[in-house]
């Protein structure tokens, strides 16, 4: 079977748990946003966001809400220029947006640039990566997340095992910033480098793979979560609103004063 023939059998059903699933982690990152918003934005808590509860829920819904884009990709739809381009154009418009309105809190590579990029790696690399086995991918991709989580703070390695200094001479140029080398002056409020975060990404590219390999992808996937479910197909107008929304509410309860 060709590659538009496996389009065209993929887009015949549609996996209604993965989209509650996306619908759940948009809802996460909604949350977090608002009380972002609230403890850092405004002042009210600006050491909220460096608490171990906050760290694990910003980077647990984001690791599922990137590991389902991987996943998704698999199913085929637009092209991954198309779409791939269609996300970052999003992503700089975001950008533009917050140096406008916010620019203490100016996005540079955020999800939005992340996932344009992410997409159009996936389309370019897939007659390599697809020959990897599944589980071989799924255990490579939480190892490239786990050890470059502190990639962007000039550190490599797993917390508590085994961390390695990076050379400081990989962080003189704003070119790597995308990789995950920023420059020490760099600042983002949602900075979303391909390393890490290419490992989530791929992780769910490869588990897509491995339900695949044993017969896996009917049954409890066809589950529906009737609020969630409608939330993950509208994730991505959910995101390009949701933080202007928030901070307009914020804005109306706590005054303008930032």
């Amino acid at each position: 079977m060709d590659r538009r023939e496996l389009h065209k059998v993929h887009n015949a059903e549609r996996y209604h748990l993965i989209d509650a699933l996306r619908g759940l982690a948009i809802t996460g990152v909604v949350l977090y946003h608002l009380l972002y918003d609230i403890y850092h934005v405004y002042g009210r808590n600006p050491q909220w966001a460096q608490q171990l509860y906050c760290r694990i829920w910003q980077e647990g819904t984001c690791f599922l809400f990137i590991a389902i884009a991987g996943f998704v990709w698999r199913l085929g739809g637009k092209s991954s220029l198309r779409r791939g381009l269609e996300l970052n154009i999003l992503g700089l418009v975001i950008t533009l947006v917050t140096i406008l309105v916010i620019p203490s809190e100016t996005i540079w590579f955020g999800i939005l640039n992340f996932m344009g990029c992410a997409t159009l790696l996936a389309g370019l690399c897939h007659p390599v990566t697809q020959r990897l086995s599944p589980v071989w991918g799924m255990l490579m991709g939480l190892l490239v997340f786990l050890t470059c989580r502190e990639l962007d703070n000039g550190l490599w390695g797993l917390p508590g095992f085994l961390m390695v200094t990076v050379p400081s001479s990989w962080y003189s140029t704003n070119w790597l910033t995308p990789l995950g080398l920023p420059p020490a002056d760099f600042q983002s409020s949602d900075y979303f480098p391909l390393l890490p975060w290419l490992g989530a990404y791929y992780f769910g590219y490869y588990f897509y793979a491995f339900l695949q390999a044993r017969g896996l992808l009917g049954g409890i996937l066809h589950w529906r979560m009737p609020l969630f479910s409608h939330l993950g197909l509208r994730s991505l107008e959910i995101y390009l609103l949701h933080q202007p929304l928030c901070f307009g509410l914020v804005t109306l309860f706590l005054g303008t004063e930032v």
